[in-house]
């Protein structure tokens, strides 16, 4: 995307009302949600896939904090 074009998005979002504005908000979080879902399904499989499990984490932790 070209600056122009962020640029025009801006004033666009600046032009917003309240209410649309409140809404476009939303449905930012809305996809920022989903995102973070799909990449944390992602990384458990890619964990599960290596043979990592809370267990060997949650070990893992302990030794580096208490040697």
């Amino acid at each position: 995307m070209s600056q122009a074009a962020v640029e025009n998005i801006l004033k666009v979002i600046e032009s917003l009302s309240e209410e649309d504005r409140e809404l476009l908000d939303k449905r930012l979080a809305e996809i920022d949600e989903a995102r973070w879902q799909q990449e944390a399904a992602e990384a458990r499989r890619l964990a599960r896939d290596a043979g990592v499990d809370q267990a060997g984490i949650d070990q893992t932790i302990r030794k580096l904090r208490y040697g």
